[in-house]
């Protein structure tokens, strides 16, 4: 299927890896310009070459901290120059730091709310006035099923990531009128290297294994299997695209059937 996503130019934030890395992947064999960003440039240009190999776009790398307004300025500003425009962002940000809600710090709080909830926030009215130009945009934000049902010991993400469902919702409403849509994808059990830092910290919190907590969470999934990320960003890709002109608001679970909740 093609998604006419050719020519396109998108902005992918966090893609040095991970869900962030696959999505800018998908973009580019689909044929867009992508605009990758990340903190860590060594990681970021490795990830440019292989996109730049694999996919059919451009790809152009800014290193850059998501939670740095002045840096999010200067990624949109580079990518307009490159390109002339944006058509799709993708907001993506590592997650916060985990544990109980009475452990966390002052400082913990306001690091999540500028990493996770402002920076899909500043980006967003960054771009949106060249959508508005252009009268067509995509604004895709990877959170995660704890917006659905909180995830244990994961306090800052299960707060922060509900604040961004509020503004994208609410932001839907405004940018639909200039043929702008803005959806949610909730990523679950997508075996990453923030899944298995936190298997990892069950391990050592239960005095047992990585391998032993990975094969019980792996169990849970109705799939019986752990997502990869390729396969969220099929997702992300469809929702980015023309036939994808009627869904706008909503907020899309990628888990292998694990979440519980009716809606």
């Amino acid at each position: 299927m093609d998604l006419g996503l050719k020519g396109k130019v998108a902005i992918v934030g966090g893609s040095s890896r991970g869900l962030g890395k696959a999505t800018a992947l998908a973009l580019a064999q689909e044929g867009a310009h992508v605009v990758i960003c990340a903190r860590h440039e060594e990681a970021l240009k490795q990830a440019a070459q292989e996109i730049g190999r694999l996919g059919s776009g451009l790809v152009h790398a800014v290193p850059m901290d998501m939670s740095a307004y002045l840096d999010i300025r200067r990624l949109v500003g580079e990518t307009v120059d490159r390109f002339g425009g944006v058509d799709i962002l993708v907001n993506n940000a590592g997650g916060p730091p985990g544990g109980p809600p009475l452990d966390v710090t002052e400082e913990q709080w306001q690091g999540a709310l500028e990493q996770n909830f402002l920076s899909a926030v500043r980006l967003s009215g960054e771009v949106i006035p060249y959508m508005r130009q252009r009268g067509w945009g995509r604004i895709i934000n990877i959170l995660s099923v704890s917006v659905k049902q909180p995830i244990q010991n994961l306090v800052l993400s299960n707060s922060v990531r509900m604040a961004v469902v509020g503004f994208a919702k609410t932001l839907a409403d405004e940018v639909a009128q200039y043929n702008i849509t803005v959806n949610n994808v909730l990523p679950g059990n997508i075996l990453t290297d923030r899944l298995r830092s936190l298997h990892q910290a069950q391990a050592e919190r239960q005095s047992g294994s990585v391998e032993e907590v990975q094969e019980e969470s792996a169990r849970s999934v109705p799939m019986g299997r752990f997502g990869r990320p390729e396969e969220l960003a099929s997702l992300v890709a469809f929702l980015a695209s023309g036939r994808a002109s009627y869904i706008t608001g909503a907020s899309i679970q990628v888990d292998g059937g694990s979440l519980r909740t009716m809606y």
